[in-house]
């Protein structure tokens, strides 16, 4: 049950990551490395552009 509930959570999260890469004003490099590595490392990929990455929004 929670390994299902893991990979569910692991699709929404790669799937918010990279709608949010596609979207976002970086060069296509650094969007193809990013994608690569949220697809590559779905947890730790997500999390590290969610939390480290991404654009903030607010200055």
């Amino acid at each position: 049950m929670f390994s299902s509930l893991f990979y569910v959570a692991a699709v929404i999260l790669d799937i918010f990551a990279l709608s949010d890469v596609m979207r976002s004003s970086r060069d296509t490099a650094t969007k193809v490395v990013l994608m690569a590595l949220i697809l590559l490392i779905p947890f730790v990929g997500a999390g590290l552009y969610l939390f480290a990455f991404r654009d903030k929004g607010y200055s």
